[in-house]
């Protein structure tokens, strides 16, 4: 597939197909690998499959006191943190 670079300000730029960024779950962000071939984009809706599940598990294996102490909020915690 042909793209062309584009100026975007002081960057370039290419602009993808609406189709190749459906068939690849691309969004919002990618991830960018340099490769010695060239460089390879990848989506980054896959970055935390499992993570759940991991998360869990290392949660069944605290003790209580480290338990409680998860459970501890602060001012930041509760007024400032944002995903």
């Amino acid at each position: 597939m042909k793209v062309k670079v584009i100026d975007i300000g002081n960057s370039k730029g290419i602009r993808l197909p609406q189709t190749l960024l459906r068939q690849y779950h691309i969004s919002n962000d990618l991830e960018i690998e340099l490769k010695k071939e060239g460089i390879l984009l990848k989506p980054l809706s896959k970055a935390r499959v499992g993570w759940e599940d991991q998360f869990k598990q290392g949660i069944r294996k605290l003790t209580s006191a480290e338990k409680k102490l998860m459970q501890l909020r602060n001012k930041f915690d509760e007024e400032e943190w944002t995903w």
